[in-house]
């Protein structure tokens, strides 16, 4: 029944942001997309950078069979050095190419570690307000759920994740930039958290696997390099794609890289790849891997660029219009307060007036909604402009 619920629950989330979709295409019809805003989904609206079809070309230029066959389900030994190599420098780990499992994307990845760990009846953490998708993931495979309010600042409350982890609990999910709110955690939070869940695994004589979706790693907008939860906490999964950075979400090209120092480091490493055949994943798309190998230590500034102009229209329409949100310190959406205590008729009447966005209820968080701005310009003021004419 636990489990059941859990599906229940989630499918009730995710619907709102289907719902959402589905009646922006119908408003698109109706009205014309000149007079529609849908800032619903974070679809990157990044292009590749030119470099990347440069590689791609080269790619298929060459005419071997190798490079449209099977391979090693984690991925070309070759690709997995060189991620290993960037992943190091970028952290000051000593990760090593086998410690890297290429998968379809960071949600492949997210599957393929649940798929690993998980015994049925585990439990998985979650910092509410979080990504939709995640309990559908640790359902798949059996898993419990247990929402943890963050605090009112959208960091995570190490104390609430602490008391909720038991003797059950096989993992915490934590994601900055976070999907929905924009916020990076400060390193202090990775600190108290690493300590908290070192406390908790003694305790409980079996490790509590803390999970780092990190699909939004370039854009940051600080101006401070984002704190790394692996330099406090050894038993990480780290996890990451390229659809952001460069602009690829479709081609479905992500990682894992287990800690160096984690807990049955050997075991997960065979564990992986088996979990890809499992559920039908086999491997990373195989071009996508020597495309994106060649451009992993490419700058990312263009595209954090991109992205904070949008962001800063963003900020200073709130600021004008008087809508309490949290710092938007990186990625692509907004989480405010809603100006109605309802978030689920606000976000109605905003559909009404041509504008999509997404209810705070969808991500756990009722009182707020999501704005994404990965959008062309034209349709992020347009919809921008709505919201300052309905208030």
């Amino acid at each position: 029944m636990a489990i059941a619920r859990n599906i229940a629950e989630s499918l009730e989330r995710a619907s709102w942001i289907r719902r959402m979709f589905e009646s922006a295409h119908k408003l698109r019809e109706e009205r014309g997309a000149e007079n529609v805003a849908d800032l619903s989904l974070g679809n990157p609206c990044n292009e590749p950078p030119a470099e990347f079809f440069d590689h791609l070309q080269e790619e298929s230029e060459i005419r071997t069979g190798l490079r449209h066959r099977y391979m090693l389900n984690p991925g070309y030994p070759e690709v997995r050095e060189r991620v290993a190599a960037h992943l190091a420098r970028r952290t000051g780990l000593p990760y090593d190419s086998a410690d890297i499992c290429l998968t379809v994307g960071a949600a492949g990845a997210l599957n393929v570690i649940l798929r690993s760990i998980l015994d049925p009846g585990d439990d998985v953490v979650l910092c509410a307000p979080a990504f939709v998708e995640y309990p559908f993931y640790v359902a798949n495979y059996g898993g419990h759920v247990c929402h943890v309010p963050s605090d009112e600042n959208f960091l995570p409350d190490v104390n609430r994740i602490a008391d909720a982890c038991t003797g059950t609990t096989r993992a915490v999910i934590i994601n900055a930039p976070n999907n929905p709110t924009g916020r990076i955690y400060p390193e202090r939070t990775y600190m108290d958290l690493g300590r908290a869940l070192a406390q908790r695994s003694a305790a409980n004589s079996r490790p509590i696997y803390l999970i780092f979706d990190d699909p939004y790693h370039a854009l940051n907008y600080t101006g401070k390099p984002s704190p790394m939860p692996g330099q406090f906490y050894d038993q990480l999964m780290y996890v990451t794609s390229f659809s952001k950075e460069l602009g690829l979400a479709g081609e479905r090209v992500g990682y894992i890289a287990i800690h160096p120092n984690a807990h049955a480091r050997e075991d997960l490493r065979a564990a992986f790849p088996f979990s890809m055949r499992a559920i039908g994943q086999v491997n990373c798309p195989a071009i996508m891997q020597r495309a994106i190998s060649k451009l992993i230590d490419r700058p990312t500034d263009d595209v954090r660029d991109f992205y904070r102009i949008r962001r800063d229209r963003v900020v200073e329409v709130f600021d004008e219009i008087g809508l309490e949100t949290t710092p938007l310190d990186g990625g692509f959406y907004a989480f405010p307060k809603s100006p109605e205590a309802d978030d689920l008729v606000f976000c109605r009447r905003m559909l009404d007036q041509g504008l999509v966005i997404v209810p705070g209820m969808a991500f756990g968080a009722p009182g707020h909604f999501r704005m994404s701005y990965a959008a062309d310009l034209d349709v992020l003021d347009r919809g921008l402009a709505i919201l300052k004419r309905s208030l």
